[in-house]
C-alpha cells in the first residue's frame, strides 16, 4: 500500500494536505507543527477512534486530545494505492461521534469499496491489526522500543515454527491459565473456591438444622415458663390496679364529704354587719373611719361653737353691767360735782369725785375683763380636735372585715375541695366505696412491672430464637446429604483437573524455554543486519526473546550484554532495526512512519540511517518527520524528496 494524500481535519491541522513520495520522503517542520499529529491522524484513519476511551491522569483521549483547533468536526481523507488500484478513504464525525462516519470509494468512480468497513481498513490493507502496526511500521516519538503483543508474537512466532499465526505461546498460555481459573485461579475465585465453598455451606447447614432443633426446643421450655410468668405478673398488676381504684375512690368519697361540709359552713355564715355591702375590708375600714372623723370633728366644732358662744354671752354680760355700772359712777360722779358746786356743798364735789375714780377703776376692771375674754376666745380657737377613738362604726367595719376573711377562706376551701373532686374524677375514681376484700400482691407494683417487662423482653428473645430455629429447620435433610454428597464428587473431580491444567502449563513453560532459545531466527538475522548497518558494522549479532529484548555482541566484546547497557541512541538504533525487520518479514509492502526517529543519532549513525533509509523506499514508502535540518540537507544531497510543513500555529 501506498500513500497518494491525506487532508486532515485534525487537532491543529485545519483542511492540511499532505503528499508524500512513492519511496522515502522527508518531511520538515519545527516542533509544534503538526508532525505527530499527521502520525496519529494516519493512524487514526487506517483504525479508527475508540470513542470509549476515557481520560486518565496525564493523558488524554483521543477523541478529546485531536479535537480540530478550528472548532470545525473531526474529518480526513485518505488516498492510497493498493493492489494497483487507487481508493479514498473518508472518515468524518457524525451523531455516534468523532470519526465514526465512513466511506471507501473507488477514486476514479466514485463507487464504494465492498470489502472495506471502518473496522477493517487497516487490516485489509496492511494485513495486520493496530497493535502490530503501531509496533512495526509506526515508530513514533520516544517510542522506537517494541512491546509484546499476541498479534505480533503469533507472526513473529510463525516465521519459527509451522507458519500458523493463529498460536502463540502467550495465547495458548492465556488459554490453559483462563481454563485453571476458572477452576482456582487463587484461594477465593475459581469453581473450586466455589465448590469448596459450597460444600461447607451444606455441611454447616445439616449442621446448623441439628443445633436448630436443640435451641427449638430450649426456646420452646422457656417460652412456657416465662408465659406463665408473666400471666401472674399481670394478675399481681391488675389486684395492684384494683387496690389503687378502690383507695381512689376512698380519697373521692372523703374529697365530696369535705366539700359538703364547707358549703354547709359556708351557708351557715351570718350576714355581714349593715352599711358595708360590696365594699372590701380596707374600704369598710375607710368608710368608718370616713364617718367617724366626721362625726368627731362635728362634735369638736359644736363645743368649740358652743364654748365661744358662752364666753362671748359672758362679755357681753358684763360689758353690759360694767357699762351701766361705769355711767352710773360716772354720771353720779358728774351730777354730785354740778350738785356742790350749785348747792354750795364742798363735800359733795369730794364725792363725785370719789365716784370719778371709781369709775375709772370700774373701767380699768372692763379693760380687763375685755382682754380676758379676748383671751379666752384665742384659746378655744386655737384648740385642736381629741384624738380618734374606736368607735362603735370602725368595730362594724372590723367586724365586716372579719365577716369578708370568713368568707373568703370558706370559698377557698369550696374550691379546693372541688378541685380536688374533680382530679380525682379525672383520675377515674368513683362516688362510691368497694367493699372487695383484696389480699396485697408479693410484689409491689414497681417490682412486677419491672419483672413484667423483664419477662416480655426474654419472651420476645426467646421467640425470635424459636423463630430463627423454626426457619433454620426448613429444608430436607436428606436433601443436603444428597447435595454434600455431589459436591463432594464434583470438587474431587475439578481438584484432578486442576492437578491436570498444572501439569499442562508446567509442560508449556518447558516447550516455551526450548522455543526460546531458537525464537525467530529470521527476525533476529534480520534485525542484527540492519543493526549492523545502522552502527557501522560496530554490532554483528545479537538475539531477541518473547519479550523483544535483545542481547547483543560488539567487535571489542565477545561476551553477549543486554541492550540495557546500550547509550540512548545506540538503544534506539536497536529497536529500529527490530522495527524495520519485523516490517520486512511481517508487513510487506506496507508504508513506514518515523516521527522524530533519529533525534538521538549522532550525525555519522544518522547518515547511515538515512541511506538505510533510502534503500528501505526503493522497496516500500517511507515517512520520516523530522525537526532537524541535517535530515533535509542530507536529503537535498541525495535527491530525496523533502516537503515543509506550515509554521505552527498557536491554539
Amino acid at each position: 500500500m501506498k500513500i497518494l494524500s491525506m487532508t486532515a481535519t485534525f487537532g491543529r491541522l485545519n483542511q492540511a494536505v499532505l503528499t508524500p513520495g512513492p519511496g522515502l520522503t522527508v518531511i520538515t517542520a519545527p516542533n509544534e507543527a503538526g508532525k505527530s499529529t499527521w502520525t496519529a491522524f494516519l493512524t487514526a484513519m487506517l483504525y479508527g477512534i475508540d470513542t470509549r476511551e476515557r481520560n486518565r491522569a496525564g493523558s488524554l483521549a483521543a477523541k478529546h486530545r485531536y479535537q480540530p483547533w478550528s472548532g470545525a468536526p473531526m474529518s480526513g481523507q485518505l488516498r492510497v494505492e493498493w493492489e494497483g488500484q487507487d481508493i479514498t478513504i473518508r472518515r468524518f464525525t457524525d451523531r455516534s461521534g468523532p470519526f465514526q462516519g465512513f466511506e471507501a470509494v473507488y477514486t476514479a468512480s466514485g463507487d464504494p469499496v465492498p470489502f472495506l468497513s471502518s473496522n477493517n481498513v487497516g487490516q485489509t490493507l496492511l494485513g495486520v491489526g493496530r497493535e502490530v502496526f503501531v509496533r512495526s511500521a509506526l515508530v513514533g516519538q520516544n517510542g522506537a522500543a517494541v512491546t509484546a503483543a499476541p498479534e505480533l508474537e503469533q507472526r513473529v512466532a510463525a516465521l519459527a515454527t509451522s507458519g500458523q499465526e493463529d498460536v502463540s505461546f502467550s495465547a495458548t498460555q492465556r488459554t490453559l491459565k483462563d481454563w485453571r481459573n476458572r477452576r482456582q485461579s487463587n484461594r477465593t475465585t475459581g469453581r473450586i473456591p466455589q465448590l469448596e465453598e459450597e460444600l461447607a455451606h451444606t455441611k454447616a447447614r445439616l449442621e446448623e438444622m441439628e443445633q436448630a432443633r436443640t435451641r427449638q426446643q430450649q426456646a420452646q421450655t422457656a417460652l412456657r415458663q416465662l408465659k406463665h410468668q408473666r400471666a401472674e405478673l399481670n394478675f399481681e398488676l391488675q389486684v395492684h390496679k384494683r387496690l389503687a381504684q378502690k383507695e381512689l375512690n376512698a380519697r373521692l368519697v372523703q374529697a365530696q364529704e369535705a366539700l359538703d361540709l364547707a358549703r354547709a359552713e359556708r351557708e351557715t355564715l351570718p350576714p355581714p354587719p349593715q352599711g358595708f355591702e360590696g365594699l372590701t375590708a380596707q374600704q369598710a375600714l375607710e368608710q368608718a373611719r370616713s364617718e367617724e372623723e366626721s362625726s368627731r370633728l362635728g362634735r369638736f366644732q359644736a363645743s368649740q361653737s358652743a364654748q365661744r358662744q358662752a364666753v362671748q354671752r359672758r362679755r357681753g354680760i358684763s360689758v353690759l353691767w360694767m357699762t351701766l355700772l361705769l355711767l352710773a359712777l360716772a354720771g353720779g360722779g358728774v351730777g354730785l360735782a354740778f350738785a356742790g358746786q350749785s348747792l354750795r356743798q364742798p363735800q359733795l364735789p369730794w364725792i363725785g369725785l370719789g365716784l370719778g375714780v371709781l369709775s375709772l377703776v370700774v373701767l380699768l376692771i372692763l379693760v380687763v375683763r375685755l382682754r380676758g375674754y379676748a383671751q379666752q376666745l384665742r384659746q378655744i380657737d386655737q384648740l385642736t380636735p381629741p384624738p380618734s377613738q374606736d368607735t362603735d362604726l370602725v368595730d362594724a367595719a372590723n367586724q365586716y372585715a372579719r365577716w369578708l376573711d370568713r368568707r373568703e377562706l370558706l370559698d377557698q376551701q369550696v374550691s379546693h375541695h372541688q378541685q380536688r373532686v374533680a382530679d380525682l374524677k379525672a383520675q377515674g375514681a368513683q362516688p362510691f366505696s368497694t367493699l372487695e376484700y383484696l389480699h396485697a400482691p408479693v410484689h409491689t407494683q414497681e417490682e412486677a412491672q419491672s419483672l413484667l417487662e423483664q419477662a416480655e423482653q426474654n419472651i420476645a428473645r426467646w421467640q425470635s430464637q424459636l423463630d430463627q430455629a423454626t426457619g433454620a429447620l426448613q429444608g430436607d435433610p436428606l436433601a443436603l446429604e444428597s447435595q454434600r454428597d455431589a459436591l463432594c464428587q464434583e470438587l474431587a473431580q475439578r481438584k484432578a483437573q486442576l492437578e491436570a491444567l498444572d501439569i499442562a502449563l508446567a509442560g508449556l513453560e518447558r516447550a516455551n524455554t526450548i522455543l526460546r532459545e531458537r525464537f525467530s531466527p529470521a527476525l533476529n538475522q534480520a534485525t542484527a543486519a540492519y543493526f549492523s548497518t545502522l552502527t557501522g558494522g560496530r554490532y554483528r549479532h545479537l538475539t531477541l526473546d518473547r519479550a523483544f529484548s535483545a542481547d547483543t555482541w560488539s567487535q571489542d566484546n565477545l561476551d553477549p550484554h543486554s541492550a540495557l547497557y546500550l547509550s540512548r541512541g545506540t538503544v534506539d538504533q536497536l529497536y529500529l532495526s527490530v522495527r524495520l525487520a519485523l516490517c520486512q518479514l511481517t508487513l510487506p509492502g506496507a508504508p513506514v512512519v518515523l516521527d522524530e526517529a533519529l533525534a538521538a543519532f549522532d550525525d555519522t549513525r544518522a547518515a547511515l540511517a538515512l541511506e538505510c533509509l533510502r534503500r528501505l523506499g526503493q522497496e516500500r514508502q517511507v515517512l520520516l518527520f523530522s525537526c532537524h535540518r541535517r535530515e533535509e540537507a542530507w536529503a537535498a544531497a541525495n535527491g530525496v524528496p523533502v516537503l515543509s510543513l506550515d509554521t505552527p500555529a498557536a491554539p
